[in-house]
């Protein structure tokens, strides 16, 4: 039997990159970068690659 409070080995995804979240949202990486500067879009830097955070697309697609 295994406990909930037991960490699973899979690695936490932090976000996804600017192309697949112009893919996923049907913009431009133009647009992208324009809203990740306004501030509209919550980034992290990991090794040298913006990724915007999963969370984002949670806060913006919600239904």
């Amino acid at each position: 039997m295994t406990s909930h409070t037991e960490k699973s080995d899979k690695p936490v995804r932090l976000g996804c990159r600017i192309s697949a979240w112009s893919r996923l949202t049907g913009t431009g990486r133009v647009t992208t970068w324009g809203n990740i500067k306004r501030g509209k879009l919550k980034t992290v830097d990991y090794c040298g690659i913006t990724l915007i955070y999963d969370c984002e697309r949670a806060r913006l697609f919600q239904t």
